[in-house]
């Protein structure tokens, strides 16, 4: 059935000019962004089949994650809705990351600094590592890129973050890697790895203050898990 042809009650337009955008499901959202089905499809089978999907188990956040090229090969995408959808993804993006504490903030508690690395993280698609460099008032001194894959390599991250703290006279830093799983939790080597880090930092005055890791949307705080004790 097309859309035009279903009940006005159930057609997602019609339910989100009467309930708000909040009441909809993922795949009636994303059929009004699609707006055309193929033939025999309508739009809104098009977004089910695209959610459901092994290639996108984690919904949205999986679908954002997809090339242009790739979506572009989707039956019942194509190149103009492609470009569509990754526009909508990056306004998504760009709006979320608006709403993160502006970079000159004090960093007062570890939601602060929780909510500041979900804006410049969560969608990133490969793992980073980042670090906040704060000052004795834990203000931000500066945000630096510390390496692009993950925390395993630890004499590299080790020497950049002491590197970048000497250099911008920080007291104190946040460190941030991203999961692009969207899991979370904190492994096993992410511990160890920190331990380490404390220690070094140590001997050279700066203290580690946190380590936070990134999903899509949301994060934890080691120094929350009380997994920062040296």
């Amino acid at each position: 059935m097309k859309m035009r042809e279903m009940n006005p009650s159930i057609r997602p337009y019609e339910r989100l000019e009467t309930y708000g955008a909040e009441a909809l499901s993922d795949e009636e959202l994303l059929a009004i962004m699609i707006r055309t089905g193929t033939k025999g499809c309508s739009a809104r089978d098009v977004a089910s089949r695209l959610l459901s999907q092994s290639a996108f188990a984690s919904g949205l956040g999986g679908l954002s994650k997809v090339s242009l090229e790739e979506l572009s090969e989707m039956s019942g995408i194509g190149r103009v809705k492609a470009i569509q959808l990754k526009a909508c993804f990056e306004i998504g993006r760009r709006a979320f990351a608006e709403n993160c504490p502006i970079e000159e903030s004090q960093f007062n508690n570890t939601e602060m600094a929780q909510k500041y690395f979900e804006g410049k993280m969560s969608f990133l698609e490969s793992e980073e590592v980042h670090v906040a460099l704060l000052n004795v008032k834990n203000r931000l001194i500066a945000h630096d890129v510390i390496c692009r894959g993950g925390i395993n390599n630890l004499s590299f991250i080790a020497k950049e973050l002491f590197r970048l703290a000497v250099r911008t006279n920080a007291s104190g830093v946040i460190i941030a890697h991203n999961h692009p799983s969207g899991d979370v939790t904190p492994s096993k080597e992410d511990v160890e790895t920190t331990t380490k880090l404390i220690e070094s930092g140590k001997t050279i005055g700066i203290e580690i203050l946190d380590h936070i890791i990134v999903g899509q949307g949301r994060s934890v705080s080691m120094m929350n898990e009380g997994l920062m004790e040296v």
